[in-house]
């Protein structure tokens, strides 16, 4: 496989983010805080600001140490403080290749080594099947489904929810 890596978001991403961030293909499924178009000032504040809020660990998927995607886990608080929501996205012209697999794969160990989360879950779109593929190549399971659960681009959508539960721990 090509060099790929996941590190810290740079200063220096932020050209690629925009050139990657700003397509209607990459956003259509992701939340709102990932607007379409997607600006320098989205991509400004994102950088210096958001990724780092809400106890959120956020790293630059990176393909010979160059953005093309991105991937992160917002833990939950209070009695769902063992649970954690997983996302990601990936520039277009890097689809199909496996490089989204190979980090929601290093990024599920980090969660269940380092971080300690008994259980991430992916809410997907129903129309998002792509993401869903590659959850199920990660060894997440469709654990349920939300009817009419997002209202985005003047139209409401079905989400799939997708879980994994930490192999070391006893269900």
């Amino acid at each position: 496989m090509d060099k790929l890596g996941l590190r810290a978001f740079q200063e220096s991403d932020l050209d690629n983010l925009v050139n990657l961030a700003n397509n209607k293909e990459v956003s259509r499924y992701l939340i709102d805080t990932f607007p379409y178009p997607y600006t320098k000032e989205n991509a400004i504040w994102w950088l210096q600001e958001d990724h780092h809020q809400n106890d959120m660990v956020n790293y630059a998927i990176t393909l010979q140490d160059e953005l093309i995607g991105g991937i992160g886990i917002t833990p939950n608080r209070g009695w769902r403080s063992h649970l954690a929501e997983i996302g990601y996205w990936l520039g277009e012209p890097y689809w199909n290749k496996g490089y989204t697999t190979w980090a929601l794969a290093e990024m599920t160990v980090h969660a269940f080594v380092d971080l300690k989360i008994k259980k991430l879950y992916a809410p997907v779109f129903e129309e998002n099947f792509g993401s869903m593929r590659v959850l199920e190549k990660c060894g997440f399971y469709r654990e349920g489904l939300l009817n009419l659960e997002i209202f985005k681009d003047g139209a409401f959508h079905n989400i799939h929810y997708f879980a994994k539960i930490n192999p070391d721990e006893k269900v």
